[in-house]
């Protein structure tokens, strides 16, 4: 689902305007992005969680040359389902 999809719903949902639901979504979204930048986990019940891992540098092998290479270390976005939302998937 889109963007442009997802503020419609939300708003027929909780009956708010299509333009205060953006506003809300917006700062929702810009929320997450500052506490994710600034190192903290967000979790959301029913949903999940969305943290911050870093990847350790490791050895590669091309496998058609043979060449060896490293990987960088890196920084990733992990999510991690909740359990009531694996359940219901699964379930349905």
């Amino acid at each position: 689902m889109l963007t442009k999809e997802l503020i419609p719903a939300i708003a027929e949902a909780s009956g708010l305007t299509r333009r205060r639901t953006e506003e809300l979504l917006s700062a929702t979204v810009s929320t997450i992005h500052d506490c994710l930048r600034n190192g903290q986990t967000i979790q959301l019940q029913k949903l999940g969680s969305l943290e911050l891992r870093q990847s350790k540098e490791r050895a590669l092998l091309h496998p058609k040359t043979g060449e060896r290479t490293v990987s960088k270390s890196h920084t990733q976005l992990v999510f991690k389902p909740a359990n009531s939302l694996k359940e219901e998937l699964n379930n349905a």
